[in-house]
């Protein structure tokens, strides 16, 4: 199993005996957008998918990352994106809710300390599955 299929299995399993409303309702949204992509209206995608990333220290571990590998490449805003590129965007945004989900999860189960936080999203931005084992979730 990979490791978004380890944090997939953690999130759902998790959710359905604890509280992770917000992460579920994130992960159905992405998927209803999906769905019906050009059924939805442009900004109340750009919005939810700018939302989810602000809510997220994964993301924001992730970004810290992809910073440093393209300093020289100017990023676009999402209003500045084709429609294909934007939908790939959402689409990039269900793996983030997840790894969001999964976090939440290790989080919920566990008792961290802020500095334990921080340090378990920069685990989930490089994909260490080691984490599945340390906190004892597989």
């Amino acid at each position: 199993m990979n490791f978004f299929d380890m944090c997939y299995e953690l999130f759902m399993r998790t959710s359905k005996y604890h509280d992770l409303g917000k992460d579920v309702l994130n992960y159905n949204k992405v998927i209803n957008y999906m769905n019906n992509f050009y059924g939805v209206n442009r900004k109340e995608i750009e919005k939810f998918i700018v939302d989810v990333r602000m809510d997220n220290p994964v993301y924001s571990a992730m970004q810290q990352i992809v910073k440093v590998v393209a300093s020289n490449i100017p990023l676009r805003r999402l209003e500045e994106l084709y429609p294909n590129e934007l939908y790939n965007e959402l689409c990039g945004e269900i793996y983030n809710v997840v790894l969001k989900g999964a976090y939440d999860s290790v989080k919920l189960l566990n008792e961290l300390t802020a500095d334990e936080e921080l340090e378990l999203s920069k685990r989930f931005a490089n994909g260490d599955s080691s984490i599945f084992t340390q906190y004892k979730l597989i």
